[in-house]
């Protein structure tokens, strides 16, 4: 034995296959509680009760976290995972709520661009609640689904057809769908809608059935409790009821928005904060400075922000520059966030600290406001 691997040690030994089993045990009673999960689900849905229990949601939680103050384990620890536990949970109820359903059961759906995150997301949605779906995309990525080599074709056949593309050419399919004039539900899923604005006008002066729908969600989500899903009037009220029947087996909100409203909106909730990220993200890079390092030694707070702007700068920049650049509200955003930067910035070099508290204060009373319970405590 060379002196790099030294023997383990006996004790140490028995201590690890301990740990393995109580590992292999941990991982049995989260099997375990998932089937009583499922047990639960079945007669949710057989006696017509709601998806979350808030106030059981929050007994279950702090129950836990009592147990670990008795055990001397730490209560954050606990509760992250009792949350992470409720939230998979709901998900898998979600889940059969969707299969159950059987919303589209004798129906088509063509999802053009199904091969996009999204997009697939649309298509897998589609299949779970019934549907038959076919997808359209020039991408070589696979698909579980039958392509077609051209969404023109057959387009009569189809009792929905969602526009999941890039932003940019998303108003482009809508002219042609204006011309050829589905009879199903046409609805685009963009991040932006003033990019399609003609295009959708186009597709609702053709007498088709068409709104704008924006999941506010990414591709991976396990479900969609506590979710967003924006639905965007664009003239026809009845595209925009099936619409959201065709969400209703989900546990999103549901959110009815104008199409001015929705790009005001996005250009603070989607624009402003990807800037701030993509912002820090950058600042970082031109730095020089190791971020391992920064991470090892830096507070909590750092440590966030750079989980959040790490997520963001991973994504699709042409999909971000598109929310950005397309957006006709994004300049205001941009100068608000510029004078309240240089508000921040001024107060520092000229030694201003009752403008800099002051500045934080107003923010701090601002989001206080508006800021929504914590739905579990």
């Amino acid at each position: 034995m060379s002196e790099d691997n030294p023997p383990v040690p006996e004790r140490l030994q028995a201590l690890r296959r301990r740990l393995d089993e109580i590992d292999t045990d941990i991982v049995d009673a989260i099997a375990e509680r998932q089937a009583v999960v499922a047990a639960i689900g079945e007669l949710k849905q057989d006696t017509g009760s709601p998806l979350r229990h808030y106030a059981r949601e929050r007994e279950v939680i702090e129950r836990g976290m009592a147990r670990a103050r008795a055990q001397g384990v730490s209560e954050r620890v606990a509760r992250e995972i009792l949350e992470t536990l409720i939230h998979h949970s709901l998900g898998k109820q979600e889940h059969d709520k969707w299969v159950q359903s059987g919303h589209g059961q004798g129906r088509n759906a063509l999802v053009i661009g199904g091969a996009g995150r999204m997009g697939d997301w649309m298509a897998r949605y589609l299949d779970t609640v019934g549907y038959q779906v076919a997808v359209c995309d020039p991408s070589e990525r696979s698909s579980p689904f039958d392509r077609l080599q051209d969404w023109r074709q057959n387009l009569e056949a189809f009792d929905v057809v969602v526009v999941a593309v890039p932003l940019r050419p998303s108003n482009d399919i809508l002219l042609e769908l204006a011309e050829r004039r589905p009879t199903g539900l046409v609805f685009d899923i963009g991040s932006l809608k003033s990019p399609m604005r003609e295009g959708l006008a186009a597709v609702q002066a053709a007498g088709c059935r068409v709104c704008s729908v924006h999941p506010m969600f990414g591709p991976n989500e396990v479900g969609l409790s506590g979710r967003h899903i924006l639905f965007v009037d664009v003239g026809h009220a009845g595209a925009v009821d099936d619409a959201r029947a065709l969400f209703a087996h989900t546990a999103a909100d549901c959110v009815d928005l104008s199409l001015e409203e929705h790009d005001e909106v996005m250009a603070w909730v989607l624009g402003l904060s990807h800037l701030v990220n993509i912002a820090f993200a950058s600042a970082l890079a031109d730095s020089g400075e190791e971020v391992p390092l920064l991470e090892r030694i830096s507070s909590s707070t750092f440590n966030a922000q750079l989980k959040v702007a790490a997520q963001v700068v991973s994504e699709n920049p042409h999909l971000y520059y598109e929310i950005q650049q397309g957006n006709d509200r994004t300049p205001g955003v941009v100068d608000r966030f510029r004078m309240a930067l240089d508000r921040l910035a001024s107060a520092v070099s000229t030694g201003n600290e009752e403008d800099f508290t002051a500045a934080m204060d107003r923010a701090n009373q601002r989001l206080s406001q508006a800021r929504a319970p914590d739905a579990i405590g």
